[in-house]
């Protein structure tokens, strides 16, 4: 069997914010300024590998992934800057909970109330059955629908847990769980 793109790189924290990005604004839009060979998806690639290089973050972000996306300046404050510039909209972030103390209830409630709104979407972090950065697009009752990098299409609701749980349940990070939307133009 082939070796599949991001089977064996820890970039899936770089993909999460660029597949949220995309669920909130939509495709990015083609920008003639930028060239042929350069979408806008491909500049904020760019971006965010420049990012995690300047950091003197980039060999152990390839091979281990990294805790935290959302650094002053980080990753997800990139994105920002870039919907502001190309797009010319405006991405909120918001971090989703202040302490790691919730109920899986109270999580899957506050993920549901934030996705029902248009131009939403979540990133959460993974842990126990596999450590994985990705996006939430959508939520039911029941199962999170992801846009994600791995494959990964949905996660049931009760293979989950919150915080600390056995290792054959996905567990959930509240304090690094990000809302990303869009804000109204202010014309």
């Amino acid at each position: 069997m082939p070796i599949r793109q991001g089977s064996i790189d820890g970039l899936c924290g770089v993909y999460s914010v660029m597949n949220a990005t995309e669920a909130v604004i939509g495709k990015f839009h083609y920008d003639r300024k930028l060239g042929r060979k350069a979408s806008q998806r491909k500049v904020l690639f760019k971006k965010l590998i420049g990012y995690l290089a300047k950091q003197d973050m980039l060999e152990e972000a390839m091979i281990w992934g990294f805790e935290n996306i959302d650094a002053k300046g980080g990753s997800i404050d990139i994105a920002v800057k870039s919907v502001k510039r190309y797009q010319k909209r405006k991405l909120r972030k918001e971090i989703a909970f202040d302490t790691d103390e919730v109920t899986l209830d109270v999580y899957w409630e506050k993920l549901t109330e934030h996705l029902s709104r248009p131009g939403s979407a979540v990133i959460i972090c993974l842990s126990g059955l596999i450590k994985h950065w990705t996006c939430v697009r959508r939520i039911t009752p029941s199962v999170m629908i992801l846009s994600d990098s791995s494959g990964i299409r949905r996660i049931a609701r009760d293979r989950c847990t919150v915080s600390t749980g056995r290792g054959d349940l996905y567990i959930l990070w509240p304090t690094l769980t990000y809302f990303l939307s869009t804000e109204e133009k202010n014309d």
